[in-house]
């Protein structure tokens, strides 16, 4: 008996719910993008017809061998292992012609598309979905005036995707709060350009802020430091679309403002646990982390140290 989802902009059929889930992040809060990180331990199919934007990674993981997924962010090599174990086959059909593939793949589905996937054993996928009008605000463009083409292709054709992907699913895996939104839009609009759904108007011209802008911002960062903030409401007070903005802030900054983000964060945790006077979670909380934990992480990924490493030094 199959299962009815809906999943952002997506809805549709499957055969059966995942057998694992490595990470969700769901489409509310995050100005409608959602992301899922999911595996299939046997054969199974989905239906799916597409409002907004869907783009994902099938591998197929080889039948007969012990392969755990739950860190994996490689492509399989192929068809066939050493061992001559078969290849999961990944079948997607739109308008009832097949895509029969064996290699891990990439795929780009627009809106209005209706379609289906099989596969013939143990699989992962990873998938970010927009809402119109999360595509429409990234493409600054109304959906019905853009043609997006259906895409199935060799993963090793888009890798950036993947590697994006993958860095998503790992940062959304195990995290009982909230994702980052201004992580999560700023991944979303690098899949928008890795995917070639987002093309370039025209040349790509050099892009940096004016000083009034860069006040804002930094105002903005500075005031909602230890708050959720989002790569719209960055580009709201700097009057830019996100495309440019994220264009323009790095010419200015030279960091993209997610990193600018955590910079700031780090330094501000920093100040605070030196001060002697909070508890680690209390300088996590202040200065915008969900927890100590993850205060941590981002402090060895940005200066390579822990909190109490950096404070004593």
């Amino acid at each position: 008996m199959s299962v009815p989802f809906v999943n952002a902009s997506v809805q549709g059929e499957l055969s059966a719910p995942p057998d694992q889930i490595f990470g969700q992040i769901p489409a509310s809060g995050l100005d409608g993008i959602a992301f899922l990180d999911f595996a299939y331990e046997s054969a199974g199919y989905s239906t799916h017809r597409v409002d907004g934007l869907l783009v994902g990674t099938w591998q197929g993981t080889r039948q007969g061998t012990q392969h755990d997924t739950r860190h994996d962010t490689r492509p399989s090599a192929g068809p066939q292992d050493r061992d001559g174990d078969r290849a999961t086959r990944l079948t997607f059909c739109e308008g009832g012609v097949p895509d029969e593939r064996t290699d891990d793949v990439f795929v780009l589905r627009g809106p209005g598309y209706v379609g289906s996937t099989r596969w013939s054993g143990p699989c992962r996928g990873r998938y970010l979905a927009y809402m119109p009008a999360a595509v429409e605000r990234m493409i600054e463009a109304p959906l019905s005036q853009t043609e997006i083409a259906t895409l199935t292709s060799d993963l090793s054709e888009r890798m950036s995707v993947f590697h994006l992907l993958a860095a998503l699913g790992q940062e959304a895996t195990g995290h009982d709060t909230a994702a980052d939104a201004l992580l999560v839009d700023s991944v979303a609009l690098a899949v928008l350009r890795a995917s070639g759904a987002l093309t370039p108007p025209g040349p790509r011209r050099s892009a940096a802020l004016t000083a009034r802008q860069a006040r804002r911002v930094r105002d903005l960062v500075a005031e909602r430091i230890d708050a959720p903030l989002s790569l719209r409401e960055m580009a709201q007070a700097a009057g830019l679309s996100e495309s440019y903005f994220v264009r323009a802030f790095k010419g200015s900054f030279g960091l993209t403002p997610y990193q600018y983000v955590l910079r700031e964060r780090v330094t501000l945790a920093q100040s605070l646990i030196r001060s002697g006077t909070v508890s680690l979670g209390e300088a996590a909380k202040r200065a915008g982390f969900p927890d100590a934990r993850r205060m941590g992480r981002t402090f060895r990924k940005v200066i390579g140290r822990s909190p109490t490493e950096a404070a004593r030094l």
